[in-house]
């Protein structure tokens, strides 16, 4: 079993902060009001760069 990431989300005031720790060392951040709206948002780009990294 490997991790590919770490998530750490936060209430930022009214924001949502969704930051992903990738594996590679990189950090991704989404903020968004909408709790769903960040995970959704999140989500979307998680799957792109991991079948990307896959690939490669």
């Amino acid at each position: 079993m490997e991790t590919v990431c770490y998530i750490e989300i936060i209430k930022d005031g009214r924001d949502f902060v969704a930051r992903a720790h990738l594996s590679n060392g990189s950090t991704k951040e989404y903020r968004h009001q909408n709790f769903e709206d960040v995970l959704t948002e999140m989500v979307i780009d998680l799957q792109e760069e991991l079948a990307d990294s896959e690939i490669n």
